[in-house]
């Protein structure tokens, strides 16, 4: 091989090799369309349906329209996971189809201070509407019958067959009878879940037994409490590209962190309020929905945030620092306190 050729091929593999080291890096969750640091700018479909914020009247269409009900999509302007629910989820044809026949779906952005009237007929702004419906992530969405009742609240990115589960369990009338973490955990106990085990990474986490009583005396850290299902491809790609990123690794080294397996009935962990539970039990009694989940807890054992959808690396970190700040304590809502933070900043990031 002559030198020019020699110098042509290592130039070659070089960026070769910075191609695949930038592709090692980008976060999972980009799969999603979701944009980088809060740039997506949220587009609402031409489908949704326009409401003049009488959430009443909405119901009264849907139901002259023959449909089972109302979506509240709860948004706001530069959310990623929101443009990546609409981009990917919602546009999937199968979910697409199920929705526009079942529903009229009606976006709402949390920080917004026009007036809406609630179904019970009570005035408030959007902003405060938001904040009694608990919307501490977006996208949230509130599912109303017909008759008037929520059904089901979801927050944050559901990817299209865990989303298509949700309408089963919405469309099925399961919600009358079960919370859509048991109907999910059911399915997965179906399908032989409960006999396999997990990945356990003791590098970030505890090893057992796990004693997390905070009643008797305060942890000196707050706890951070992953759990996740066996087998899971949401819970590999969480592995990978969040919990391998240098900034989430940093942050969790000042937690008291623990991996449980959610469908495991048989161990016994001693939860933050003193109680024997095994993980299956306390993920029901939490009413975790998601393959991963990530629940944090303060010092005094109180549950103070949770992140119970798909998550990146952006919201993981940012997530870790609102507990770590005790920002809850003024913010009780996550996204209020990422506002806060990209005015100081003047940048958005969520």
């Amino acid at each position: 091989m002559t030198r020019g050729k020699c110098a042509t091929l290592l130039v070659v593999m070089a960026v070769t090799l910075i191609s695949l080291a930038a592709e090692a890096v980008d976060d999972i969750m980009d799969e999603y369309k979701i944009g980088g640091h809060g740039q997506a700018n949220v587009r609402y479909p031409a489908w949704f349906k326009e409401s003049f914020l009488e959430l009443r009247d909405d119901l009264d269409d849907a139901r002259k329209a023959g449909k089972r009900g109302v979506i509240v999509f709860l948004s706001q302007k530069n959310c990623n996971h929101c443009q990546a629910f609409i981009d990917t989820t919602l546009s999937d044809p199968v979910i697409l189809g199920r929705v526009q026949r079942n529903y009229d779906v009606i976006a709402l952005d949390i920080f917004n201070d026009l007036e809406l009237t609630d179904i019970d007929g009570s005035i408030s702004s959007i902003k405060d509407f938001a904040d009694a419906q608990r919307a501490r992530l977006t996208p949230a969405l509130l599912f109303y019958g017909v008759e008037g009742s929520r059904l089901l609240k979801i927050v944050g990115f559901y990817p299209p067959a865990k989303f298509n589960q949700t309408l089963d369990y919405i469309d099925g009338g399961y919600y009358q009878h079960e919370t859509l973490s048991e109907y999910l955990q059911k399915d997965q106990a179906a399908k032989g879940l409960r006999q396999l085990d997990i990945d356990y990474d003791f590098t970030l986490f505890a090893r057992p037994p796990f004693m997390l009583d905070r009643t008797r005396f305060k942890g000196q850290r707050p706890l951070l409490v992953v759990f996740e299902t066996p087998d899971c491809t949401t819970c590999q790609r969480f592995h990978q590209w969040v919990l391998n990123d240098k900034e989430v690794r940093r942050l969790m080294s000042t937690f008291d962190a623990v991996q449980l397996n959610s469908m495991d009935n048989t161990t016994r962990v001693m939860i933050p309020s003193g109680r024997y539970l095994t993980p299956r039990q306390w993920s029901e009694e939490l009413e975790l929905a998601y393959d991963i989940s990530v629940v944090f807890f303060d010092e005094a054992g109180k549950e103070v945030h949770r992140l119970d959808a798909e998550t990146g690396r952006d919201r993981m970190s940012g997530s870790m620092q609102y507990v770590l700040e005790k920002s809850y304590q003024r913010h009780e809502q996550f996204l209020q306190w990422r506002k806060e933070n990209a005015l100081k900043k003047n940048t958005v990031r969520e």
